[in-house]
């Protein structure tokens, strides 16, 4: 069939996008001269490093922030959005990379939230309610158990609900900020898939990922960020991962090297151990594992599946139910954190902003905190503030910080620079062991290989790491042994070399090598 010529002229090519944006907060420019066109029925990444510019535009694109110049473009004309609300009204929808699900309903009852089908007795129809979830997942080429609790769903399956409300309330235009950062790799497939699902039906979708090999597998057009302005925007089919990473950055990376040393005597020893959440109920048992001198070890798991809980009893944030915690032979699991910390046991918290620093501190006080009582600092009871200082430079300087004065805020520094300040902070002095939970979180390519480099010339050096995260590619770089944890148990364990991502992919999901 021939098109008719009108709708030709008339449809649409630019569904969302840029023109001459540009976001000021004082003397820093955000978002400089930004120009971007994702086009109907087409998946379009942004990718960038911290301070690239990404999430102030974003903003902009969901009407929470207006630009001071340019405009956003919706179906080829300028835009001027009034909210949130008024870009949904446009089509346009937003998954955050924190859920934004609520606890305590069913999937059925999140997704219908706020737009619950009413019968003529003024009571919720649930029987549409679930008509119209079903006719959702047959669009989608998706199965969802809607009566389930939020609680008790799968981390993937939440995600895939909340893209169905988005559809449910009429979205055609989904921004997705790094929705596979808590998935296992067969999960991440299933939602690679309904992503193509959904644009091969004309929706559009804006893919926001430090992942490159995603961004090159499911993108049909990349735009690249660098300091607030658009480097260039070029077909996915055209470049590769090493290219994209030179262009976010400007430079090429230097990757992470082998490091040489060999394991040593057992550092961390914990036994039988099992843990139990705030509410009480067992999240780990029968953990038993060992972490050597000069050893990196892994611990891998769907986000939810008992890690957590683990890391807050060997660091002593949390009393065990049962079992034994062992640090250079000594029982540790009656003292306290800082009594830990003595001991040379040193922890790195997966929450940066909320448990790892004080934003609200300066720089220098974050860096120090932990080691203030260490005579080098504290003489007579009273902090010797020059010999801290000189300290502190130099603990910036080694970890490249990029700052202004160190009595700055520590939260005016970007998210890449407070976790180097972060792990400065925990490798100062070469504790023996290092509880090391999400490092690179929030952290940009370049950073990211710095911060390898730093855990394996420690590692080098004798020290012992317990790794925990959430990125697969950064275990089976840094790991000598990957201890997966599913559903609070340990469910196997691969050797450096051993594995690959679908092997310990299958694991995490319960399966066996």
């Amino acid at each position: 069939m021939i098109p008719n010529p009108v709708s030709l002229q008339t449809a649409p090519v630019v569904r969302l996008g840029a023109r001459g944006i540009c976001r000021r907060f004082g003397d820093v420019v955000a978002n400089d001269g930004v120009d971007f066109s994702a086009r109907k029925g087409t998946i379009h990444a942004i990718v960038g490093g911290n301070g690239a510019g990404k999430s102030t535009l974003m903003r902009m694109l969901q009407g929470m922030d207006r630009p001071d110049e340019g405009s956003v473009i919706i179906d080829d004309a300028p835009a001027s959005l009034s909210g949130p609300a008024d870009a949904f009204r446009r089509g346009i929808g937003m998954v955050h990379q924190e859920f934004m699900l609520v606890p305590g309903l069913t999937l059925l009852e999140n997704l219908i939230l706020a737009r619950e089908p009413v019968s003529a007795l003024g009571r919720i129809d649930r029987k549409t309610a679930l008509a119209a979830a079903r006719d959702l997942e047959k669009q989608a080429g998706v199965t969802v158990d809607w009566d389930l609790p939020v609680d008790n769903a799968p981390v993937h399956v939440r995600q895939i609900v909340e893209i169905l409300r988005l559809l449910y309330r009429g979205a055609d235009v989904l921004i997705l900020d790094e929705p596979t950062a808590v998935l296992a790799p067969s999960q991440i497939r299933e939602l690679m898939a309904l992503l193509r699902r959904l644009r091969d039906e004309g929706r559009t979708i804006l893919f926001i990922s430090h992942k490159l090999d995603e961004v090159i597998g499911v993108s049909d057009e990349i735009t690249v960020m660098r300091l607030g302005r658009v480097v260039t925007s070029l077909k996915a089919s055209e470049t590769s991962k090493e290219a994209l990473a030179e262009l976010m950055i400007g430079a090429v990376i230097d990757h992470p090297t082998a490091r040489t040393g060999s394991p040593g005597k057992t550092i961390i020893d914990i036994e039988d151990l099992a843990v139990a959440d705030p509410r009480g109920i067992v999240r780990a048992r029968s953990i038993s594992l060992k972490v050597r001198a000069g050893e990196i070890v892994a611990l891998a798991g769907i986000a939810g599946n008992g890690q957590d809980e683990i890391v807050a009893a060997i660091a002593g944030l949390a009393k065990p139910v049962a079992g034994r915690i062992r640090l250079n032979g000594e029982v540790i699991d009656g003292l306290t954190l800082s009594e830990r910390r003595a001991l040379g046991l040193s922890y790195l918290s997966p929450d940066r902003a909320g448990e790892g620093l004080c934003l609200d501190a300066s720089i220098s006080d974050n860096a120090i905190a932990g080691h203030h009582r260490k005579a080098a600092y504290c003489q007579a009871g009273f902090l010797s503030l020059p010999a801290i200082g000189r300290h502190v430079e130099a603990l910036l300087d080694q970890y490249s910080v990029k700052r202004g004065s160190s009595s700055d805020r520590i939260g005016s520094l970007s998210g890449g620079n407070q976790q180097r300040v972060a792990i400065g902070r925990e490798l100062d002095g070469d504790p023996a062991a290092l509880i090391c939970c999400q490092p690179t979180r929030g952290v940009d390519i370049r950073g990211i290989a710095f911060i390898h480099q730093c855990l394996l010339d420690y590692s080098d050096r004798g020290g012992a790491v317990l790794l925990v995260s959430e990125e697969l590619d950064e275990i089976i770089t840094l790991a000598d042994r990957i201890v997966v944890i599913y559903n609070g148990a340990i469910t196997g364990e691969i050797a450096r070399g051993d594995g690959d991502i679908d092997l310990i992919g299958r694991l995490m999901l319960g399966g066996v090598a």
